[in-house]
């Protein structure tokens, strides 16, 4: 599963970088045309550029709900649901060892009553 993410994580960064160096390249094609002016080159550059990050917004978005449908579908617990039950365990671990204390002192208390 690792590498899954790994190899997807990456083919992501490879795209977005081509996809910035295209972008570059072809408004410098247009300065060095005369077809449009530097400031027009500038605010097309940020409109992709803002257009980029909301699709990577989106693309992420959709990534995450389709990595928590497999995750349940595997039945695989989640971070938070992990810690939650972990913290359980650490209370009902406490309980236990204050009742073995108790029972203990009760015990204790018992034998030196004789």
């Amino acid at each position: 599963m690792s590498n899954l993410l790994k190899t997807g994580f990456l083919l992501g960064l490879g795209a977005a970088v081509s996809s910035k160096e295209k972008v570059e390249k072809y408004i410098d094609d247009l300065l060095s045309k005369g077809k449009v002016t530097p400031k027009e080159a500038d605010e097309l550059y940020q409109s992709l550029l803002k257009k980029g990050e909301e699709t990577e917004e989106q693309w992420s978005t959709r990534s995450k709900e389709r990595m928590r449908s497999v995750m349940e579908d595997l039945n695989i617990v989640s971070r938070d649901e992990h810690l939650q039950l972990k913290q359980k365990v650490e209370v009902l671990e406490q309980k236990i060892m204050q009742l073995e204390h108790d029972n203990k002192q009760t015990n204790d208390d018992n034998q030196s009553e004789f």
